[in-house]
């Protein structure tokens, strides 16, 4: 009655591989709990009330529990389901090779990045954890490199410079923590382009890579512009199969800045997310 199962579907509610359309899902699952014993990961886990009354003690995914995602090549659910709730899948099916490379892998959700919550987007933090934790090929999750001036308590001025290295008038950065190599040194008024790689630093000194130059040296007086390479993640729903590692794997731990919805799954046309 309140449309759960059609209308006013739940985003969140991500059923295993294999899942019939939840009305008939909800029609043959008898929530024996098998798919959850046998699963390797434990990331297949008993619904609350995310669906409603009728979905209570049926299995979904909850990716923040268990060792890991959904793993793409791993078929075993729907083949201990006794009811066939969760259909049997061959393995080329789940992944969409052979006969079914036609129809492409069993999609199970879609990835949404949280810009608000990830590092790279909200906190000038680098981050690509998601991106290098996402298991398919051509990968669904990849960056975009964005430059952004860190907040610096005074203005940084050169005092004095050779090719390869800067000293500051004051001692305003903090010691040892700009050579992880996502940190650029760029002097006021030359192009974007020309922004030099740092490799060690102090409170008032930096040591320059020497593979790439200015089109002239810094000058004493000149102010500096210390900045920060942000590898921002985004998602192609064109391959995102929706296994969660990603979600599992983020950092921020409490509301998870990149998160898994029931979008795009296989098992329902109405939940489509591209046009074909």
């Amino acid at each position: 009655l309140g449309g759960a199962a059609s209308a006013n579907w739940h985003p969140n509610l991500v059923r295993p591989p294999g899942a019939l359309p939840e009305v008939d899902f909800l029609t043959r699952c008898t929530k024996c709990g098998q798919c959850m014993r046998i699963c390797p990961t434990n990331v297949i886990q008993p619904d609350g009330l995310t669906g409603g009354l009728e979905s209570l003690w049926t299995p979904v995914l909850n990716f923040r529990v268990g060792s890991s995602g959904c793993q793409a090549n791993c078929i075993a659910c729907g083949h201990v389901c006794p009811t066939a709730a969760i259909r049997p899948l061959a393995l080329d099916e789940r992944m969409g090779r052979g006969q079914y490379a036609s129809l492409g892998p069993v999609r199970i959700g879609t990835a949404f990045v949280d810009r608000g919550r990830c590092l790279p987007w909200a906190m000038d933090r680098p981050c690509i954890v998601c991106q290098e934790n996402c298991p398919v090929s051509p990968k669904a999750i990849y960056t975009r490199d964005y430059f952004n001036s860190i907040r610096s308590e005074a203005p940084l001025i050169v005092k004095q410079a050779d090719e390869f290295n800067i000293q500051l008038t004051t001692e305003s950065l903090p010691a040892g923590r700009l050579a992880t190599g996502d940190y650029y040194a760029r002097l006021a008024g030359q192009p974007e382009l020309t922004r030099r790689k740092i490799v060690a630093n102090t409170s008032e000194n930096l040591q320059l890579d020497p593979a790439s130059g200015w089109e002239s040296g810094p000058q004493a007086g000149q102010a500096l512009h210390i900045e920060i390479r942000l590898q921002r993640p985004w998602v192609d729903p064109n391959y995102c199969i929706g296994c969660g590692i990603c979600e599992h794997e983020c950092p921020v731990k409490g509301l998870r800045a990149i998160r898994v919805t029931a979008e795009n799954e296989s098992r329902s046309r109405k939940h489509i997310l591209l046009l074909s």
